[in-house]
């Protein structure tokens, strides 16, 4: 089961962002990790809902426990090699939509990509200022 690693990996990717931004913006940390957008190659063979379990397990006590994960499978570029025409799938249904040829050329389509994460705000501090939220995008 590589969800479990993945999960693992992403969890690890994540906690790390948090630390570094915290350790260079002392003034406005950022707190709970509260969502992350995945984008989820057409060929990565990844079962969402298993990669989601995974990650609430291992989340369980860190600062990403509860946070929501948001799948968006990602289409997947193809050119066909039979009359050139360039589309994008959605589903696993590797047909041209031009000629109907199974010739078809890609690349990628296999990634698991953090696209951005959200963190709530850090309670007040001892003054009673309420801090900014920070929004993590394109990680």
């Amino acid at each position: 089961m590589h969800e479990a690693s993945l999960a693992q990996g992403l969890l690890k990717i994540t906690l790390d962002s948090v630390r570094s931004y915290n350790a260079e913006h002392p003034e406005a940390p950022a707190g709970r990790i509260t969502a992350l957008r995945l984008g989820l190659g057409l060929l990565s063979c990844v079962e969402a809902t298993t990669f989601t379990g995974c990650f609430e397990l291992l989340a369980e006590g860190s600062e990403a426990e509860g946070a929501r994960l948001d799948i968006v499978r990602e289409p997947l570029d193809c050119t066909c090699e039979d009359c050139g025409a360039r589309f994008s799938l959605s589903r696993r249904h590797f047909v041209c939509p031009s000629c109907h040829g199974t010739h078809l050329s890609f690349s990628g389509g296999h990634g698991l990509t953090l696209l951005s994460m959200e963190v709530e705000k850090m309670p007040p501090d001892t003054d009673g200022h309420t801090q900014d939220t920070t929004d993590f995008r394109q990680i």
